[in-house]
C-alpha cells in the first residue's frame, strides 16, 4: 500500500497506475488577470473653477479688443482731422504771407507804401477776410483732432520702449506740444495785431505796436506750420 500499482494494457507492456491519492487533488483553477484600479473621479469643483476662469478670459479678451478697436477708429479720425487742420493752415499761411509782405513789420515798410498798385493792396479787405475765416476754420479743426488723440485711449503705453515705433511716437508727442502752443498764441496774435486798442495802446503808439505784433505772428505762424508738417511728415 503507498506503492504504485501496476496494469497490463492490450500490448502487453507494463504502465505505472497513479496513486488514487494524486487523483483526488483537484486541478488549480487559472490565474485571473488583474483587475485595474477604477479611477479616481475628478470632483466637480475643478469643472467650476476651469468655467469661471474661462469666462473672466473671454470677457478680458474681449474688453481688449474693443479698447484696441476704438483706439484705432480714434486715431483714424483724428489723422483726417489732423490733415484737414494741416491744409487749411496752409492756405492761412499763403494769405498771411501776402499780408507780411505787403504790410510793415520789422523787416520794411511793405510793398504797399513802396507800390500802391502791388499785388494784394487793392484786394487787402478781401484777403484779411479771407486770411480770418481760414484762420478760425483751422483753428477749430485742429482743436477737434487735439481732442480726439487725447481721447484715444493707451493702456499700453505706446510711446513707452526703445523701439523705432516709441521713440517716433515720442517725437511725435513733443511736436504736438510745440504746434500746439503756437496755434494758441496765433488768434491771440492776430487779434491784437488788428486791434491793438483792446490793449489799451495810445493812437500813437498802435502803429509800431502792431508792426511788432505782425512780425511776431508771422515767426511763430512759420514756426507752427513747419512743427506741424513735420508731425504730419512722421505720423504718415
Amino acid at each position: 500500500e503507498g506503492m504504485t500499482s501496476l496494469r497490463v494494457d492490450g500490448f502487453g507492456a507494463d504502465r505505472p497506475r497513479p496513486s488514487p491519492s494524486l487523483l483526488a487533488q483537484p486541478a488549480e483553477p487559472p490565474a485571473s488577470p488583474p483587475t485595474e484600479a477604477p479611477a479616481e473621479t475628478t470632483g466637480g469643483g475643478g469643472a467650476e473653477a476651469c468655467d469661471v476662469d474661462c469666462e473672466t478670459a473671454h470677457e478680458d479678451a474681449l474688453m481688449a479688443r474693443y479698447v484696441t478697436r476704438r483706439r484705432t477708429q480714434l486715431l483714424r479720425t483724428h489723422r483726417a482731422f489732423a490733415i484737414a487742420a494741416w491744409s487749411g493752415m496752409l492756405i492761412t499761411e499763403v494769405l498771411g504771407t501776402i499780408q507780411s509782405v505787403n504790410q510793415p513789420t520789422w523787416f520794411g515798410d511793405g510793398a504797399c507804401t513802396s507800390d500802391p498798385e502791388a499785388f494784394g493792396c487793392h484786394q487787402s479787405s478781401m484777403i484779411t477776410g479771407l486770411h480770418e475765416g481760414f484762420a478760425i476754420t483751422t483753428t477749430a479743426l485742429y482743436t477737434t483732432a487735439a481732442i480726439l488723440a487725447v481721447a484715444a485711449p493707451d493702456p499700453e503705453s505706446a510711446s513707452v520702449g526703445d523701439g523705432r515705433s516709441e521713440r517716433t511716437l515720442r517725437l511725435h508727442k513733443t511736436m504736438a506740444w510745440v504746434h500746439g502752443v503756437g496755434m494758441v498764441l496765433l488768434p491771440l496774435l492776430g487779434v491784437v495785431t488788428a486791434h491793438p486798442q483792446i490793449l489799451g495802446i495810445s493812437q500813437e503808439a498802435q502803429g509800431d505796436f502792431s508792426r511788432a505784433m505782425r512780425t511776431v505772428h508771422t515767426v511763430i505762424g512759420y514756426s507752427t506750420f513747419a512743427a506741424l508738417t513735420f508731425s504730419a511728415w512722421i505720423e504718415l
